[in-house]
């Protein structure tokens, strides 16, 4: 199902700790997160602090974020089983965090795939 623009709009109205919990919410529900790539490979971020991965829990919500410098780039979902089985092993190994669903300001949770892992699966 897709979104609309104002279903876009009124997601980022909310704030990040709203995001987050509506992230979880529909990751549960479609088993599958969703990330920003390029023919380089998945897009990352630097905080100035973490290098992140930008997570969304909708296709579309990924597709809004491709603008300006990330123009060139696809969503990409990840089933949720191949994140917790892979993803997270090889994110936490390579010392990259996540961002989950920022705003184009830069507004989000970020924390590390360990503890997005512990919550997606409710512990």
């Amino acid at each position: 199902m897709s979104l609309t623009q104002e279903q876009i709009d009124n997601f980022y109205r909310q704030t990040s700790k709203e995001r987050f919990a509506q992230f979880l919410e529909q990751v549960a529900e479609h088993k599958t997160l969703w990330t920003l790539a390029n023919e380089q490979g998945c897009v990352l971020v630097d905080t100035g602090e973490e290098q992140c991965l930008l997570l969304w829990p909708h296709q579309d919500l990924a597709e809004s974020w491709a603008t300006e410098e990330y123009a060139g780039c696809q969503p990409m979902g990840i089933p949720l089983d191949d994140f917790l089985d892979k993803w997270v092993p090889g994110l936490s190994n390579d010392g990259y965090d996540v961002a989950l669903v920022p705003t184009r300001a830069g507004e989000g949770e970020v924390m590390s795939a360990k503890e997005l892992a512990t919550e997606l699966q409710g512990e």
